[in-house]
């Protein structure tokens, strides 16, 4: 599980956005095309083409963790700037836990 104070880094990685991979897949393309290491509980964070659905993948503690959300249309999860002429990726706190909250289920009825 994904805890915000053990958190190491987060990485963006725009020039992966096929939202069909799974989280095995997604940290094997870091590996081998962006030479990080993805096994140490650094965050990665994945946008579709049309910048509506995020995933963030991490590994940690022999398991794979994915966080997906499919934002509404016009919404923007990632906001760009530019500090001295480089491109600078920010997102919000209130955007951040949008994508790693998960439902409580409070009652379960099993017939």
């Amino acid at each position: 599980m994904l805890t915000i104070s053990g958190l190491k880094k987060f990485y963006f990685v725009p020039d992966i956005n096929d939202m069909r991979c799974g989280a095995h897949r997604l940290l094997q393309i870091v590996k081998h095309k962006h030479h990080l290491q993805t096994d140490n509980g650094d965050v990665f964070i994945f946008m579709s083409k049309n910048q509506r659905t995020v995933k963030m993948v991490n590994f940690e503690e022999n398991a794979y963790y994915v966080h997906q959300k499919t934002f509404a249309n016009g919404y923007t999860f990632m906001k760009l700037k530019f500090v001295e002429d480089k491109p600078v990726y920010s997102i919000d706190w209130k955007d951040l836990v949008a994508v790693l909250e998960s439902p409580v289920i409070k009652q379960l009825t099993i017939k």
